[in-house]
């Protein structure tokens, strides 16, 4: 079974409404990948003697079913995705389906957690001394390919995709922001304690102002794929709210 992730707020057994989606059908009671790696043992008995390093047929069908679902989405908002759409294009049938995703819910949580992790990846600048232009534009370059290969299902984390986003899919982008003006609040301290930085607004207001602007202008440009403005113009106007100069 998927594991629960509380950082993310996303239950993947959850099979409340997500983006304006119908309500799923009854589910076989197998609903994990579990079942398939059985039957793969039944035929060809793993050695152990040693670790397996190659994927299992079980984790390449459940990517093939994310990447199905993912092209799916720049199409059309996940409310009007229906489990066989997934299915053929994962090339696969509806019960196998169930065997990897309790849900079309379960899918979506899968793909927000691995946006999570692409958010995480992006934390370096964080670690840095002073302005770091070159650091905080290579964040933001991350960040809007991150928006860009994901919009969509930041869409419907928003609810932009549908007329009744689930709360708990909804709270993704708020608990995301809120690590990110955390991670921005303790280096603006640091950097201020340092006399990099000039003493103002307190640190967290600041960090919020600064990420409600980057989102903001992120998600307007993530559509156009023409983000190397945007991304110049938001380093110009973070560092100077921040330490108030352009190095």
């Amino acid at each position: 079974m998927r594991r629960y992730r509380p950082e993310l707020g996303i239950d993947p057994r959850h099979t409340g409404p997500i983006c304006a989606m119908r309500p799923p059908s009854p589910l076989p009671s197998q609903t994990t990948r579990a079942y398939d790696e059985q039957m793969s043992s039944t035929t060809a008995p793993r050695s152990t003697s040693r670790r397996r390093t190659a994927r299992s047929k079980g984790d390449e069908r459940e990517e093939q079913i994310l990447s199905a679902t993912r092209e799916l989405l720049t199409r059309r908002p996940m409310g009007e995705v229906i489990i066989d759409e997934i299915a053929s294009a994962a090339g696969i049938s509806r019960t196998s389906f169930y065997f990897y995703f309790p849900s079309k819910q379960a899918v979506l949580a899968t793909l927000m957690e691995q946006t999570w992790d692409d958010f995480t990846s992006t934390h370096e600048w964080f670690d840095s001394v002073g302005a770091d232009r070159d650091g905080l534009r290579a964040q933001l370059i991350a960040v809007a390919e991150i928006w860009r290969a994901n919009g969509p299902i930041l869409a419907c984390a928003t609810g932009a995709g549908g007329t009744s986003a689930d709360a708990a899919l909804h709270d993704f982008l708020d608990r995301a922001r809120q690590r990110y003006v955390e991670r921005l609040a303790a280096k603006i301290e640091r950097d201020r304690s340092l006399q990099l930085a000039p003493q103002g607004s307190p640190a967290t207001e600041l960090a919020t102002l600064v990420a409600i602007m980057r989102d903001g202008r992120l998600a307007e440009v993530s559509a156009s794929g023409d983000t190397a403005a945007a991304v110049a113009s938001l380093a110009d106007t973070i560092e100077r709210m921040i330490y108030g100069r352009l190095e």
